[in-house]
C-alpha cells in the first residue's frame, strides 16, 4: 500500500471519529478533510474543493430552494393534507405514506432527488399530523434509498454495476432485473419500521425554522410551483437536461416569479450539508484513487474463493453492506463489482447474480450517515447523531443482507 493511500486511511479514520464525537462543528470537520487530502499531497490541491460545486451539490441545494418555495406558497401543506387524508394522522400511517411514496418515486428518479424533493412535503405531514419530524425524515431517507434499487435507473450504483458487468463481455442488466430481489427487500424493511423499528427511530424535538414566517396560500403562486416542481420530477425521470440543470432552473424560476424572494432562497442553502458533502466526496474519491480501498478489499478476496457459492454470495453482500457505511456506495460499486465478477467466474457462480448483490446491498448500508446521498442530506436537518442511525440502520441492514443473499442464491445459482 502507497504512501499516499495510508494517508488517505489515517484522514478516514480520523474524519470518521470526529463526526460520531462531534468535539468540532461538523462544518469545520467538513472543511479539514480535503484541506488535510491537499496538504499531505494525497489530492492535486486544484481538485481539493471541486465538489463544492460539483453537479450533486448543485442538484440538491436547487431542490432546497424549490422545496422552500413549496413551503412559502402552501403547496406543502396542501400535499401534506391530501397525504394525511390517506394514511391518517396515526404515527403509523404517515411513516407507511412517507416509506411507499418516497421509495415509489425514487424507483424511477434519483433517490438523493427524491428525499431532497419530498423533505419540506414530510415536514409539513409532521406538522399537521404531530408526528415526529425527525422520525418521518429518516424514514424518508431510507426507503428513498432502498426505493432506488428497484429499477435500473433508481441509484447510480445499479448504472455503474451493469456498465462494469458489460465491461468483461457479459450482458447489461435489464430495466426490472433488480426488482424480484429490492422489492423483497423494500417490504421487509416496511414491515420492520412499521413494527419493531418504529420504536427505535430517533424521536428529537426540532424547532420549526420557518414557525415566524407566514404562510398565505395563494393559488396562483401554488399552481405555478407546482409546475416547476412537476417539470423538474419529468426530467429527472426522463433525462431531457441533467438533474443538476433542472433543479437549478427550477430555483431560479421560485425567485424570478416571486414565489420566495433572494434572501428566503440563500437562507433555504444547508451549509453544514454542504460542508460535509464536500468534503465526503472527495475523501471517498481519494481512498479509490490511492488504492486504499482497492487493498482492503483484494485482502480480504482470497479468503473467499474457498467458500461454498451461497457462502460467497452471502461474504461478498455483507462486505458491501460494511464498506458503503463509510464510503459512497458508487465508489465501492466500482472497486467490487470487478472483484466480485473474477470471484464469481472462478467459482462457478453467474458474474451477474454476484454484481446485482453488490449493487442491492450498496443502496441498504443505513446504519451511517455516510454511505448514501440521502441519509447524509437528512443529517442537519432531523438534528441527528451518528448513534441515531445505529439504532435503526444496523437491523435494518443485517435484515437487507440477508434477503439478498437469500434470493440472490435461489434466483442465480
Amino acid at each position: 500500500m502507497t504512501t499516499e493511500a495510508i494517508i488517505a486511511l489515517v484522514i478516514f479514520v480520523t474524519a470518521i471519529i470526529l463526526l460520531i464525537w462531534r468535539p468540532i462543528s461538523p462544518i469545520v470537520i467538513g472543511a479539514m478533510i480535503p484541506t488535510s487530502l491537499a496538504l499531505f499531497g494525497v489530492i492535486d490541491a486544484d481538485r481539493a474543493f471541486a465538489d463544492f460545486a460539483n453537479s450533486t451539490v448543485i442538484f440538491f441545494m436547487s431542490l432546497l430552494v424549490v422545496g422552500r418555495a413549496l413551503f412559502k406558497t402552501g403547496l406543502a401543506d396542501f400535499i401534506g393534507e391530501k397525504i394525511i387524508g390517506l394514511t391518517g394522522k396515526t404515527e403509523r400511517g404517515t411513516l407507511f405514506g412517507t416509506s411507499i411514496v418516497s421509495g415509489g418515486m425514487s424507483g424511477f428518479l434519483n433517490d438523493t432527488g427524491t428525499t431532497a424533493s419530498l423533505m419540506s412535503i414530510v415536514s409539513a405531514v409532521s406538522e399537521k399530523a404531530n408526528v415526529s419530524k425527525s422520525k418521518l425524515l429518516m424514514t424518508l431517507a431510507y426507503f428513498a434509498t432502498i426505493g432506488g434499487s428497484l429499477t435500473l435507473i433508481g441509484t447510480t450504483p445499479n448504472i455503474v454495476s451493469s456498465g462494469v458487468l458489460a465491461d468483461f463481455g457479459y450482458r447489461n442488466f435489464g430495466f426490472f432485473e433488480f426488482t424480484p430481489i429490492a422489492l423483497p427487500v423494500f417490504i421487509v424493511a416496511l414491515l420492520y419500521i412499521l413494527t419493531i423499528g418504529r420504536n427505535h427511530l430517533p424521536d428529537i424535538e426540532l424547532e420549526n425554522e420557518f414557525k415566524e414566517e407566514k404562510i398565505t396560500k395563494k393559488p396562483c403562486k401554488m399552481i405555478l410551483v407546482a409546475i416547476i416542481f412537476i417539470s423538474i420530477i419529468i426530467a429527472m425521470g426522463t433525462g431531457v437536461i441533467p438533474m443538476h440543470v433542472a433543479a437549478a432552473t427550477g430555483a431560479i424560476l421560485v425567485v424570478l416569479t416571486r414565489c420566495i424572494n433572494v434572501d428566503e432562497a440563500v437562507n433555504s442553502f444547508s451549509v453544514t450539508t454542504l460542508f460535509l458533502v464536500a468534503g465526503i466526496f472527495p475523501l471517498s474519491t481519494a481512498l479509490v484513487e490511492t488504492g486504499a480501498a482497492e487493498f482492503i478489499v483484494n485482502s480480504l478476496s482470497p479468503y473467499l474463493t474457498s467458500l461454498s457459492p451461497v457462502l460467497i454470495i452471502t461474504a461478498i453482500t455483507f462486505i458491501m453492506l460494511t464498506l458503503t457505511q463509510f464510503l459512497m456506495s458508487t465508489s465501492t460499486v466500482a472497486i467490487m463489482a470487478p472483484m466480485g465478477i473474477l470471484i464469481g467466474e472462478s467459482a462457478g457462480i453467474d458474474p451477474a447474480g454476484v454484481v446485482i448483490a453488490i449493487a442491492i446491498a450498496g443502496s441498504t448500508s443505513l446504519a451511517t450517515p455516510f454511505g448514501t446521498g440521502p441519509t447524509l442530506l437528512i443529517w442537519e436537518a432531523g438534528g441527528y447523531k451518528a448513534t441515531d442511525y445505529l439504532r435503526v440502520g444496523v437491523p435494518l441492514s443485517i435484515l437487507s443482507g440477508i434477503v439478498i443473499s437469500t434470493l440472490t442464491s435461489i434466483i442465480y445459482l
